[in-house]
């Protein structure tokens, strides 16, 4: 699954927003609506999840299944309990929003945030693949909210009319990303999509200052799955793209966008490495250049040249000077490496979901994975599919990184209550937070399966009980699968 704008930046490494500082200069947008959001005196960009501007993480969740796959996004404010129901906001195409909810639009089928504006409010970018127009069915398109509007008000970007290579079924917004990608300080949006057998899979990047929305080939052939991140892999101070794929014949292909400074994205290159479903994006080791973590939960999508394991798989590769392009600087965890809890089987999936964030304070990132397909065994009593996640602690090393330990969690263990049902899937999506402004992280751990189909979300506190997210507290109808996006 997708998810966020991927690129976590430590104290220091924030760039110097200069389009906000003009704004303020000419006093250009500096008058708020009525109501609206404000950022605090000074406020820099908006880097984190964090809507309402408290200080505290939000939690995001895409709910695309939700009205007969309408889709909406559900965002929980943190508070000093972690995502909490006071002050949920639920976010559709009615009202002032771009669109109208219609059925298979899956609005919320990824979602991004970050600064498009300059202003250091938190905006919002959300896709609905199944977005049709009048001459296409699944064009999709990428809807950005503002924060000054409180996520009520924003517009929308799809593909080129004009274009002769036929994108309009490029079913755009599958995955979206934010990164500045031509450095001005503003975050720029990405959308790609999965497209159709006769258009291949597309990407369309927007430039945040001048609204131009650029579209690019990603494959020719249509894809099955598609992810996207953004971060600056060769340090030069512009976020590039990274994109992992698994086309029609299930052949998985990860590729590169960097950005040619100002002009932004022009092409795409080819990442020596295994590629699968998920991406996610940070820089593990804090050398100034961000790296990627994809997840591969099915060994048979692994070009032979890279190999898969049974039961899924994440691989992790380190940005360079060059960036991402060639061979080496890769780190591949599974279940059969030594000190990961469990046993590589076949369907477990690790790797469905892919987060990077730092779990243990030390500065840095650790992965968090899920793995919707493992089995629960209690006592005689086996559920297939109750689905586990693994926390992954990384430690840097002269050459690279190394697997410093690893954790298992699952209902019934590690502070969280219940216990493992046929069909929950728990690890669909991942992702952690400051949710409760104490500087810890909490994680969130989506089940899509939970209660037959309605889904849910565990919040796990850094120490404490576990608490569930479900219907409920997110405003999500029955069977919407709640836990299939999540972002903070």
């Amino acid at each position: 699954m997708s998810r966020r704008a991927r690129a976590e930046r430590p104290p220091g490494r924030q760039r110097v927003r200069t389009a906000a500082v003009v704004l303020a200069v000419t006093g250009i947008g500096c008058l708020a609506l009525p109501g609206a959001a404000q950022a605090a005196p000074g406020a820099g960009a908006a880097s984190r999840s964090d809507f309402n501007n408290d200080r505290f993480d939000d939690l995001i969740a895409g709910v695309p299944q939700a009205s007969s796959a309408a889709g909406q996004v559900s965002i929980l404010p943190g508070s000093g309990s972690g995502p909490s129901a006071t002050g949920l906001k639920v976010i559709t195409q009615s009202g002032s929003v771009p669109g109208s909810p219609e059925p298979g639009d899956r609005f919320g089928a990824d979602v991004a945030y970050g600064d498009v504006d300059g202003d250091g409010l938190t905006d919002l970018a959300v896709g609905a693949p199944g977005e049709a127009d009048s001459v296409y069915k699944e064009r999709g398109n990428v809807t950005v909210l503002t924060g000054s509007s409180q996520l009520t008000q924003g517009d929308y970007f799809t593909t080129a009319d004009d274009d002769p290579r036929n994108p309009g079924k490029a079913r755009l917004g599958t995955a979206v990303a934010m990164g500045d990608i031509t450095g001005d300080g503003l975050d720029d949006v990405i959308g790609v999509g999965l497209g159709s057998a006769s258009s291949g899979g597309w990407l369309v990047w927007r430039d945040s200052a001048t609204k131009k929305a650029t579209t690019l080939r990603l494959t020719f052939e249509d894809l099955n799955h598609v992810d996207v991140a953004a971060g600056d892999f060769n340090g030069d101070g512009f976020d590039d793209v990274a994109v992992t794929t698994v086309d029609r014949y299930g052949q998985a292909r990860a590729y590169e966008y960097p950005s040619a400074g100002p002009t932004g994205l022009t092409h795409a290159m080819t990442i020596q490495m295994g590629a699968g479903r998920t991406i996610d994006a940070g820089d593990i080791n804090q050398d100034g250049r961000d790296d990627i973590v994809i997840g591969q939960p099915a060994p048979a999508e692994a070009a032979p040249a890279y190999g898969g394991t049974t039961g899924g798989q994440i691989t992790v590769k380190l940005g360079q000077d060059y960036g991402l392009y060639y061979r080496g600087h890769t780190t591949t965890i599974s279940q059969s490496t030594p000190g990961v809890p469990g046993e590589s089987e076949d369907g477990d999936a690790m790797g469905t979901s892919v987060a990077l964030h730092d779990l243990n304070g030390d500065n840095t990132l650790d992965i968090i994975t899920g793995l919707p397909g493992q089995d629960s065994t209690v006592g005689t009593v086996t559920s297939a599919d109750a689905g586990s996640v693994l926390l992954l602690n990384l430690a840097t090393t002269p050459d690279g990184i190394t697997l410093q330990g690893a954790t298992s969690l699952s209902q019934g263990t590690g502070g969280i209550g219940g216990g493992g049902e046929p069909g929950d899937r728990l690890g669909t999506a991942v992702t952690a937070g400051n949710f409760t402004g104490t500087g810890t992280t909490g994680l969130v751990l989506g089940a899509a399966g939970e209660n037959n189909g309605d889904g849910t979300a565990i919040y796990r506190p850094a120490t404490g009980t576990a608490s569930f997210l479900g219907k409920g507290v997110a405003g999500t109808p029955t069977g919407s699968g709640l836990g299939s996006v999540l972002q903070s």
